[in-house]
């Protein structure tokens, strides 16, 4: 584990000036981009004091950790895994700007934290698509706003969507589905 002594010393400004945006698949009518920052530090020493914090998707101990994180309104897929953070999707390099500049100051409020906190070694895998589908109706209905069952349970496994989001899942594959995801 990382001594927890002092914050690794990130240059924000630097940093901001790293900001790299690569497009990503989306259907928005404004820029659809993936932000990646590299650090100078390796931050995996800071994942299990995170991963309590967060709602954690996928997580690696000591190796990579993917989140969803909420500024205002908006929520953003976070990848943190050695020195390289990811989030998306970002409009422009405004917007990464002002989410990575959040993020950071986020980060280091937890660092202020970790003596308080507990850390976490538990892995945390996300269920396949397949797998989620199987407890759907399987009727392509479009009443949760997808095509079809199957990109529906794509979004849930990517955690951008909710098996409450569909109105005709029966109470029981509810239930099922919810302690698949936890």
């Amino acid at each position: 584990m990382k001594e927890k002594n002092s914050f690794p010393s990130l240059n924000k400004e630097a940093l901001l000036e790293g900001i790299k945006l690569e497009s990503a698949y989306c259907h928005r009518p404004k820029g659809c981009y993936l932000a990646k920052v590299s650090f100078r530090e390796d931050l995996s020493s800071l994942l299990p004091y995170l991963k309590p914090q967060v709602k954690a998707l996928y997580y690696e101990p000591e190796n990579i950790l993917i989140f969803k994180w909420k500024r205002g309104e908006t929520f953003y897929k976070i990848s943190l895994q050695g020195d390289l953070l990811k989030f998306g999707v970002v409009s422009d390099k405004d917007e990464a700007r002002e989410v990575f500049s959040d993020l950071i100051e986020y980060l280091r409020e937890l660092f202020t934290k970790m003596d308080e906190i507990e850390p976490d070694l538990k892995p945390v895998k996300r269920p396949q698509a397949l797998e989620i589908y199987k407890y759907l109706p399987k009727t392509n209905c479009k009443d949760c706003g997808e095509i079809t069952c199957l990109a529906f349970a794509a979004k849930i496994s990517m955690a951008e969507a909710e098996p409450e989001d569909c109105p005709h899942l029966n109470k029981e594959n509810l239930e099922l589905l919810r302690s698949l995801l936890e």
